[in-house]
C-alpha cells in the first residue's frame, strides 16, 4: 500500500476525513480534525510493530499541542493495524526500548545501518482491519 491508499481505505473503513500533510518535514503523515496519524507501509508480516521511540514521542506532543489523537498505523499482508498512541500512552512507555541495528533508509537502498531505538507494540494492543477480498 502507499501512503495515500492507508488513508482512502482508512476513511472509507472507519469513517475519518484524514489527508496528507503538505509538509515534507512533517513528523506525521496524515490528519484530520481528530487525528495525527504516523503509518508504516510494511510488505512482510510480523506479529509485533515496531515504532521508534522518537517518533512516539513528537507526535504524541504534536497531538497534544493540536488537541488531536495520535495514531500508529501499520499495513502489512494480513491488514491494517491501528494504533490509538493516546489512549495506550502509559502502557506503551512501560515497555523496554529496544536499540535494533536498522538501514538508514527506510526501502534499504544502504547497507549502511544505524540502531534505532524503538517499542515493541503487541498487536492485541491496536484494532485489525482485513482488507476486503
Amino acid at each position: 500500500m502507499t501512503e495515500q491508499s492507508t488513508i482512502d481505505f482508512l476513511n472509507s473503513k472507519v469513517g475519518t476525513k484524514l489527508s496528507l500533510v503538505s509538509d515534507k518535514y512533517s513528523s506525521y503523515d496524515a490528519s484530520d480534525d481528530n487525528y495525527i496519524v504516523e503509518i508504516k507501509n510494511r510488505r512482510a508480516y510480523y506479529k509485533d510493530k515496531l515504532i521508534e521511540a522518537m517518533k512516539l514521542y513528537k507526535n504524541y506532543q504534536a497531538s497534544q499541542l493540536s488537541n488531536k489523537q495520535f495514531l500508529y498505523v501499520v499495513t502489512d499482508e494480513k491488514g491494517v493495524w491501528v494504533f490509538n498512541i493516546s489512549k495506550n500512552i502509559k502502557a506503551v512507555v512501560v515497555m523496554p526500548v529496544k536499540g535494533i541495528e536498522c538501514p538508514k533508509t527506510t526501502d534499504f537502498k544502504s547497507n549502511d545501518k544505524i540502531t534505532k531505538y524503538s517499542y515493541v507494540l503487541p498487536e492485541i494492543m491496536s484494532k485489525h482491519i482485513e482488507y476486503d477480498t
